[in-house]
């Protein structure tokens, strides 16, 4: 895991960023602490334009310097951007590394939770598949970057399904096959529940073929 200590070289005299570099990298016990992570140290006006669009998503407050920790795979895990007491601060470095470590250890069990959510989108079954991201992504702190990743892809990838299914339903509609239509909109209805947008829209489009197919008498 990776601590990336932030600042700007006109953050000398910020009392924060003199707490972090005199008092907690020369406290004794805290650089015990941080031989269990590789350290770096970052002035941000060095850094090239697409590494600062990169950090924005960690919302860090301009005028303080940070203190970033992160998973072997560039997962955030604490972000720190006020003054620290070096052995309180301790706890938070410990606890931070015990996730790290939980991340790493339940990767393997994350990833074969995520096998058999593929498995169900293959199958088509998209509401098991949804549920299972859906309960993954709830535990997404303890998730390794790699997965939570794979996630986001896997859910964006069902809603995409999502779109391109209403898009046939609504071709076989035109083409006047109403009854392939209307299993297909149901089918859409039931497995993209969670999908409230999706399914809404098959619900209204089933509901008026359902009409048209009962009045043809089927």
């Amino acid at each position: 895991p990776m601590v990336v200590f932030l600042y700007s070289s006109s953050m000398n005299k910020d009392c924060c960023c003199a707490n972090f570099e005199r008092a907690l990298f020369r406290d004794r016990d805290s650089v015990k602490e941080f031989k269990s992570w590789a350290c770096y140290k970052q002035l941000t006006e060095s850094l090239k334009d697409e590494d600062k669009k990169l950090l924005e998503q960690y919302d860090l407050r301009k005028d303080k310097p940070a203190l970033l920790f992160f998973d072997s795979e560039g997962g955030l895990l604490h972000k720190q951007q006020l003054c620290v007491d070096p052995p309180k601060f301790i706890k938070v470095i410990r606890s931070t590394k015990k996730l790290s470590d939980m991340r790493l250890r339940l990767r393997k069990t994350h990833l074969a939770e995520r096998k058999k959510a593929r498995e169900h989108m293959e199958a088509g079954r998209y509401g098991k598949a949804i549920r299972v991201l859906d309960g993954m992504a709830k535990n997404r702190k303890i998730m390794s970057e790699t997965v939570s990743v794979l996630v986001d892809q896997d859910l964006k990838e069902i809603e995409s399904t999502a779109g391109e299914l209403l898009i046939q339903a609504s071709a076989l509609k035109k083409e006047n096959r109403l009854l392939d239509s209307y299993r297909l909109y149901e089918e859409i209805e039931k497995e993209f529940e969670k999908l409230k947008e999706y399914s809404k829209e098959a619900s209204k489009h089933r509901k008026e073929l359902l009409k048209k197919l009962k009045d043809l008498g089927l």
